[in-house]
């Protein structure tokens, strides 16, 4: 313990660039925001009681655009600290609760937005930097904050969200079929309601799919060991991200993969990140001019170098620099001084809102706004706005009264003392060090009622009622606090017993019209695949809980129920009036590799189902017992 403790100590006392962290806090917001498009897309269907029939009790598109607007500002780096806050708190409002949508990056999102709250993700590639710099700096003097982070900062949401997961996972895989015998990866991928694709080419090589089948035991199993390890993190990195590219591939769960590829991004050495985004191009091709003693347009100046990642963009004063330019030394001095003016290499002379266009198309992630700037009308709308700010802008020069050094007084929160030898960074660290011990703990607590340690309980001859009683009563009293709250819970994915075993029957949903013509709904394809309607959170609710591997009627009248109802109102289909056939695919499950095996499950026949019906808005069910097809 004091050995982990002075390792945790030694690696927040050394700061290291914060580039990274900005990177992972830009890719995982995107990946967030995806999935919280998806959510407000398909919210009747998740929180309607009969989607668009029987609704909800609250609107729930007011909070998932609240959420959604938290994350925004996230991506941003806006306002950080209160946003990663909202963000927390609705997600654990709309995820962290959810019953019968829940499926596994939920857990990851619900460990990461808590981490975030105490994360210095904004320290770069942000607008609170850009912040700091406007604050503190006048016409004299120019502000950089601080571009290091405490290397823990990188360490912990690896820990947290796949090192933890990993290690839980492997003590239920190992006493799975398919994983101890290779087909961990060769299974899911060869059912056609789990595959999105038909990637035959590849699963036909069995000795590539035993390959990545032992492969990921293994990486599941060092990962927690060794991710903080130097000389192996470029190396775990590149194979995770391949099983993870693999991931959204083959299944439809696209955000569950690119959340865990934007988490290993933290594995990327810190130099990588610092090389890119301290490029510089061979030749600026457009320079910005500015009067160094207009305190706007210092500001100016520091808000477009701050937001030009790649340095594309010149800058030269007014006062010494405009001789440099031929077109531009022509211009009267007092016209360059009440107006922004700018030149290309090209000799072309830009003023006004035109230079913040020509700004615009240089910032490649600003470029929208130089095609949108660029549209008749709106041009001249931000003409007319910029002129209004132009000449009422503060045109008092610097004197020594105005402009005079003033260094910022930012307290050093690591000298704060809170006690007479305990300062403030002492108590991030403690609280810090506290999360990672606990969590570790908590996850201990998961392990012991797993399928592997109650195999060892009982070949050590403990394996009895009461033991076996306190133990899963420990474990369902911790998950069912530290699941919503944090993530914390256990990883029984593509597991035999829970997802394929019996698994013999695909489901799909078709529309027939009052002239008897048939419109497939986008769950099921025609090949048992899913499709559009079929992805991330709804395909939990499809394949997992409306049809499983041992049907339940409830769960599949009111699953089908819900599917039918959304996609009516979507698809303007009077539910007065309306027939859904159900129509089964009978396939083969299996615990051996076979050569084309999911090529011919493809392959088999639909038969009827029976159908559902829809009358005055009520919904019947004549569905056929579909295990006895």
């Amino acid at each position: 313990m004091i050995k982990i403790t002075k390792f945790l100590k030694n690696s927040y006392k050394k700061e290291i660039d914060g580039t990274g962290l900005a990177v992972f806090r830009i890719a995982y917001a995107i990946v967030l925001l995806c999935e919280i498009a998806q959510m407000f897309y398909f919210k009747a269907l998740i929180f309607d009681k009969i989607p668009f029939i029987d609704s909800a009790e609250i609107n729930f598109g007011i909070p998932i655009g609240i959420w959604f607007i938290s994350v925004v500002f996230i991506l941003f780096g806006a306002f950080t600290r209160l946003a990663t806050i909202i963000n927390y708190l609705l997600s654990l409002i709309l995820i962290g609760t959810i019953g019968s949508y829940e499926y596994h990056v939920f857990y990851a999102y619900m460990g990461i937005n808590f981490l975030l709250m105490f994360m210095p993700i904004s320290k770069c590639l942000s607008l609170d930097r850009l912040f700091l710099k406007l604050k503190y700096s006048n016409t004299t003097f120019q502000y950089n904050p601080s571009r290091k982070v405490g290397q823990i900062y990188y360490f912990i949401p690896l820990y947290v969200a796949i090192g933890l997961v990993y290690f839980d996972s492997i003590f239920v895989k190992l006493t799975a079929h398919s994983w101890l015998n290779g087909l961990g990866v060769w299974m899911p991928s060869s059912f056609p309601m789990m595959a999105q694709f038909n990637l035959s080419f590849l699963l036909n090589i069995e000795f590539l799919m035993y390959f990545l089948g032992y492969l990921t035991l293994i990486l599941e199993f060092i990962f927690v060991f060794v991710f903080y390890k130097k000389k192996f993190r470029l190396p775990i990195f590149i194979i995770g991200t391949l099983l993870h590219i693999g991931i959204l591939t083959t299944f439809p769960i696209p955000w569950f993969a690119l959340t865990f590829i934007s988490i290993y991004l933290l594995m990327v050495p810190v130099s990588f990140w610092k090389k890119i985004f301290t490029a510089k191009v061979k030749e600026q091709d457009f320079f910005f001019y500015y009067d160094t003693e207009c305190p706007l347009c210092v500001r100016t100046k520091i808000t477009i170098t701050h937001l030009d990642w790649f340095n594309k963009i010149g800058f030269k004063t007014v006062q010494f620099d405009a001789q440099d330019h031929e077109k531009l030394s022509k211009i009267n001095t007092n016209i360059l001084l009440d107006d922004i003016h700018s030149v290309d290499i090209k000799g072309n002379v830009y003023s006004s809102v035109d230079t913040y266009i020509q700004v615009f198309k240089r910032i490649f992630y600003l470029y929208p706004l130089y095609l949108i700037l660029k549209i008749p009308g709106i041009y001249h709308i931000a003409k007319k706005i910029y002129s209004y700010v132009a000449k009422n802008r503060d045109t008092e020069r610097c004197t020594e009264e105005n402009c005079g050094y003033n260094p910022p007084t930012i307290p050093d929160n690591g000298k704060v003392k809170l006690l007479q030898n305990y300062t403030l960074d002492d108590l991030k660290f403690t609280f810090l060090k506290t999360i990672i011990f606990t969590f570790t703990l908590i996850q201990f607590i998961i392990i012991l009622d797993s399928p592997l340690v109650n195999n060892f309980k009982e070949t050590i001859g403990v394996n009895n009622k009461i033991v076996n009683s306190v133990f899963h009563g420990l474990k369902r009293t911790t998950v069912f606090v530290t699941k919503p709250l944090f993530g914390l819970t256990t990883h029984n994915v593509f597991i035999d017993d829970y997802h394929y075993n019996g698994y013999n029957h695909i489901i799909a949903l078709v529309y027939k019209n009052d002239k008897g013509n048939e419109q497939w709904l986008p769950i099921i394809d025609e090949n048992g695949q899913p499709s559009y309607y079929n992805y991330g959170t709804n395909w939990r609710k499809m394949s997992f809980s409306t049809n499983n591997p041992n049907i339940n009627s409830k769960e599949l009248n009111k699953g089908v129920r819900d599917f039918t109802a959304f996609w009516a109102h979507k698809n303007n289909i009077n539910l007065n009036n309306a027939t859904f056939i159900i129509k089964v695919k009978k396939i083969e499950s299996t615990n051996h590799w076979e050569k084309d095996f999911l090529s011919n499950q493809i392959s088999q026949p639909w038969l009827d189902g029976g159908y559902v019906e829809w009358k005055n808005k009520e919904f019947h069910s004549h569905i056929k017992d579909i295990e006895a097809l």
